[in-house]
């Protein structure tokens, strides 16, 4: 089974997704299922609208003192992320006949057909795709520090075998992020998403995927490369050369303002006409579904403001002051007698 969280103005992203996993490629059977879990009140969707995909709102998985709890402590982005484990276990006991899950975020796309996942859940339970395969360079940024921060795990795409040790990593997980899914660096806290550095160590039967071809991204694209071949890509990077491209995740690439990195320095996408070429393939993927009334909704839930991304003359303005603050802090002040 597919599913994806989506807020209502995701849902042209979410919908290209669907059809990126349900499209024919070379499969016989029929494909599996896709399920969008809803991150938004559905009477805000436009009147008429009917998604290509079911929609399972969220407000029908969280009790309504939760939802209100829950949609006034976060921002809409922690909403999600501290609603995923509920939502994954939820799906797990409303299609009982479902015996493996892949989460997937809106943002991301396939290339091929999900086969080469099945296969590597055949001995697992939870597959993880990490951020990063190799150490960054000096002065790069984002660093592997900064990893430490967001996490060294990918909380837009994981698989879930049907399992009790799948039920227990959800209900740890549900546990954690419920009340812990702030983006807070001071704090040791960042989403869903940091957590996951704690399960390959407290769970059996967690494989990490480090397959280049699985979850191109902005944060590893320094690390690998693209090539044509045919009507897909092949990918090479440190853990091996020549792998199909299997996915693409676009957020920060199909909007700059998504994610973590907004103010990366390693990657500028006009020196990598490979990189744009699978862009340009996503925004057609997504431009089918385009859609202004669900585009221009604002999230109905998680009512604290979304952090501004900074840039130009703000960014370096605000560095300067901090650094002002810094010496200030710092400052030896005289001693009275």
């Amino acid at each position: 089974m597919f599913v994806t969280i989506a807020t209502i103005r995701q849902l042209p992203q979410a919908f290209a997704l669907g059809d990126s996993l349900s499209h024919d490629k070379g499969e016989t059977n029929a494909p599996e299922p896709f399920l969008i879990g809803l991150a938004d009140d559905a009477a805000h969707l436009p009147a008429g609208f009917v998604p290509p995909y079911p929609l399972l709102p969220l407000d029908a998985v969280l009790p309504a003192d939760a939802l209100t709890s829950l949609s006034a402590t976060y921002t809409p982005m922690e909403f999600a992320a501290a609603c995923k484990p509920r939502f994954m276990a939820e799906v797990f006991k409303r299609y009982p006949d479902a015996d493996r899950l892949l989460y997937a975020d809106p943002n991301v796309l396939f290339w091929q057909s999900p086969t080469a996942v099945w296969e590597q859940l055949r001995e697992a339970d939870v597959l993880l795709t990490p951020h990063i395969t190799q150490s960054t360079p000096d002065l790069a940024w984002p660093d592997e520090k900064f990893f430490q921060n967001v996490g060294l795990y990918s909380a837009d795409f994981m698989v879930f075998r049907r399992s009790a040790e799948t039920d227990r990593l959800l209900a740890w997980w549900q546990d954690r992020v419920e009340t812990r899914a702030y983006v807070n660096f001071c704090a040791g806290l960042c989403t869903d998403q940091l957590w996951l550095m704690h399960v390959p160590v407290f769970f059996r039967d967690i494989r990490i995927v480090k397959n280049p071809g699985w979850h191109v991204a902005l944060w590893n694209l320094p690390e690998r490369r693209l090539y044509p071949v045919g009507s897909t890509w092949q990918v090479d990077g440190p853990a091996g050369s020549k792998q199909p491209l299997l996915f693409v995740n676009a957020k920060g690439l199909f909007n700059a303002d998504d994610g973590f990195f907004a103010n990366q320095n390693q990657f500028r996408l006009s020196d990598r006409p490979d990189v744009r070429a699978v862009l340009t393939a996503y925004r057609s993927a997504v431009s089918v579904h385009a859609n202004p009334s669900l585009s221009k909704q604002p999230p109905a839930y998680g009512q604290q403001p979304e952090p501004v991304v900074l840039r130009g003359w703000r960014r370096t303005a605000v560095r300067s002051m901090r650094a002002i603050t810094r010496f200030v802090d710092q400052l030896p002040l005289p001693v009275l007698r």
